[in-house]
Formats: structure tokens, C-alpha cells, sequence
């Protein structure tokens, strides 16, 4: 039997509004290469904008991004848009894509200064890069690890003999 999840409608609401924010900033598109499957197809010489384009498809995000947008949710709610850092984050998210800014909070080290829920968002962050190994955190895991660097859990089993450190 297939497990159905329950999504809250006030979240719903949230990521839709969210999504519409990363599709219409007057930024390069290309930015969300990593957030949208075939981006491309937005870029295409038209008399219509790209960010026009992304706003009347609203294609889905990829499965990585729309975690993480959601982890961002569940974590800050309406604070998102209010003034503190939690909307700071957001404006990050819109510039970077979702995917670039998880892949970018996980560079932050064990040591520092982030309130405890930021570094419970970045935790979270983590375990959906290995739930979405197509999101490309699992390759630079493994390059990471080759050269000797500590990266988490299990990652010398995807690491090649002959590139693992002794």
C-alpha cells in the first residue's frame, strides 16, 4: 500500500508563493539550472521574457529544491518574509536557487556561530542532498572525501578504491 503524505495547506501556500518569487526575480534564470528540469526551454528567443515564461508554466521544482524550500517552511513559517535572518535567507534562496543555497549552507563548519535551528535547517538540508543524489552533493561528497576531507556517513563505500586515503 502506497503511503500518502499530508502536506498542510498553510505550507502549501507558502511554497507556492515562494516558488512564484524564484520565477519572477529579475535575475538570470539560468541561476535555477539546478532547481528545474530543462531551464532551457524558458530561454528560448522569444518577444516574452523568461521569467514570464516560468510564471504562466510554473513547472515544478525539482524534487531536492522542493525539499528544501519546504524544510525552509517548516523551520521559519511567516518569519520568512518578515525582516530578520530568516528572510535573509529567503532573498538568498531567490538569488541562488534552492538547491546552490543548500549546497552552500552545508559548507558551513560544525564550529560556526548559527543559532541552533539554522544548524537544525542545514541538518536537514544534508539528509535531502542523500535523499536526491541527483542533486550532485553525492559527487562532491566523494571528491571530498578522496583528498582526505571528512564529508559524513558511509561515503567511502561510494568512494573508489583506489582514490580512498589510507
Amino acid at each position: 500500500m502506497m503511503e500518502t503524505t499530508v502536506i498542510d495547506p498553510a505550507e502549501d501556500a507558502l511554497y507556492d508563493h515562494i516558488r512564484l518569487l524564484l520565477f519572477s526575480a529579475d535575475l538570470p534564470v539560468h541561476r535555477l539550472e539546478a532547481d528545474i528540469e530543462d531551464i532551457g526551454r524558458f530561454t528560448a528567443p522569444d518577444v516574452r521574457s523568461p521569467h514570464l515564461r516560468l510564471v504562466e508554466a510554473l513547472p515544478p521544482l525539482t524534487p531536492a529544491a522542493e525539499a528544501i524550500v519546504r524544510a525552509m517552511i517548516r523551520a521559519y513559517g511567516m518569519e520568512l518574509f518578515g525582516r530578520g535572518s530568516a528572510n535573509s535567507a529567503l532573498r538568498a534562496v531567490i538569488k541562488a536557487g534552492p538547491v546552490k543555497f543548500g549546497r552552500t549552507a552545508l559548507m558551513l563548519g560544525p564550529d560556526a556561530p548559527v543559532p541552533k535551528r539554522a544548524r537544525l535547517l542545514v541538518e536537514e538540508f544534508n539528509r535531502i542532498f542523500e535523499r536526491y543524489p541527483e542533486s550532485g552533493y553525492t559527487e562532491a561528497r566523494c571528491l571530498l572525501s578522496a583528498i582526505g576531507l571528512p564529508v559524513g556517513r558511509d561515503v567511502n563505500s561510494l568512494v573508489p578504491r583506489s582514490l580512498q586515503r589510507n
